[in-house]
């Protein structure tokens, strides 16, 4: 059997965060749902992963080796729990949200389930998260100025979906079931565990048959048993105004579909506010640059500048006489996080004037200017 720490490439002195990010460069390269995968390679690694990836089960391999988890003592290759044709499903929003395990072989570290099952009376049912879909992050983006009056829309992205032949079911429903063979029919496998106590038995739900004690006769041939297939999905959108960057919308149940018709995942889309041109978007500040003429900044106007948001927020020239420093109005930048239920606070609006000379000016109009310059300057 191949030492975990060469399947993964690392040495043994590695990180968590080097085998983290060697598990996941490896599983990318060898995802059966990938052109090139390589099933069998892909449960080398992911074995290796849930060992290496656990500190208790990493001491013990360490200590002992494989005979770690031989014999009922940890989780070997037999403790994954492959439920189908495709359990590992697929990459969503360029993560591996969609990869999930069932280390069902037992292991020393779980001391929980130790005591659960000891002092509980009673075998426990394992919880049934491989079955469940994967989650899936996606990241979106969207015009400031939608921020302020909502946005409906329709986002779209790859993932793992219902497969359209047997409808999720995995299998010809017109074929019918028999009696599943592994479990006998019970919707459990029972296993035992070495723990200090001595030997326990647990009951752990079929990964077969996903716990109904029933199996199909026919086998879908396009998902090959799993329910579910890699394809496009669309979920319609719509938010209400007040969004915010880096705000996380979650919407349940609409991320990867479950084998053989089990929950679905979540969705989670992450918002990222983009400004248009001309504004720049600081945290929740907004800042902008403003062109008056010199005539209103002689006559000391006020001038009205229209927002992201639409509405207009009036400027006193004649207040602001240092040109150079930036107009700042107080809770008319973008929304930030919530300070309370249906609340939202706002950053602040900072304009740069920038003061436009006239492009031409006449013999009389330079005459002015110049009487008028000295007229400032005796008046200080």
């Amino acid at each position: 059997m191949k030492d975990y720490y060469e399947t993964l490439g690392v040495s043994k002195g590695a990180s968590e965060d080097e085998i983290k990010k060697a598990f996941r460069k490896l599983a990318h390269q060898y995802h059966p749902d990938k052109q090139g995968g390589d099933e069998k390679k892909f449960k080398e690694i992911n074995e290796a992963y849930q060992v290496l990836s656990d500190k208790q089960k990493r001491a013990a391999y360490d200590r002992m080796g494989h005979a770690a988890f031989s014999q009922g003592g940890g989780a070997g290759a037999g403790g994954f729990n492959w439920q189908g044709g495709n359990p590992f499903g697929g990459f969503s929003g360029g993560d591996f949200s969609g990869v999930h395990f069932d280390f069902g072989g037992g292991d020393f570290g779980d001391a929980g389930d130790i005591f659960e099952n000891f002092f509980g009376g009673g075998a426990r049912r394992a919880r049934p998260q491989a079955a469940r879909g994967g989650d899936v992050q996606v990241l979106m983006e969207v015009p400031l100025a939608e921020a302020f009056s909502g946005i409906r829309r329709d986002i779209s992205f790859r993932t793992v979906i219902p497969c359209s032949r047997c409808h999720g079911a995995g299998y010809d429903v017109a074929a019918g079931t028999k009696t599943c063979s592994r479990c006998s029919g019970t919707g459990t496998i029972k296993k035992q565990q070495r723990t200090f106590f001595g030997v326990i038995e647990q009951a752990y739900e079929c990964d077969a048959c996903f716990g109904t004690g029933k199996e199909p006769n026919k086998i879908c041939t396009e998902c090959k048993g799993s329910g579910r297939v890699m394809g496009d999905k669309t979920v319609a959108l719509d938010i209400k105004p007040g969004i915010y960057s880096g705000q996380v919308i979650h919407m349940a149940a609409q991320g990867e579909a479950g084998l053989r018709g089990k929950p679905a995942g979540d969705l989670y889309i992450k918002i990222t506010l983009v400004p248009e041109k001309g504004v720049v978007l600081e945290g929740t500040t907004i800042r902008m640059r403003k062109d008056v003429s010199l005539a209103d900044v002689l006559r000391g106007k006020k001038i009205l500048i229209t927002n992201v948001d639409g509405k207009a927020v009036e400027v006193d020239l004649l207040s602001h006489q240092n040109y150079s420093e930036p107009v700042v109005v107080r809770g008319q930048g973008a929304f930030g996080g919530g300070i309370g239920f249906g609340m939202h606070k706002r950053g602040d609006l900072v304009i740069d004037l920038n003061v436009v000379r006239p492009k031409k000016m006449s013999g009389e109009t330079k005459k002015l200017a110049d009487q008028l310059a000295e007229k400032l300057e005796k008046e200080g």
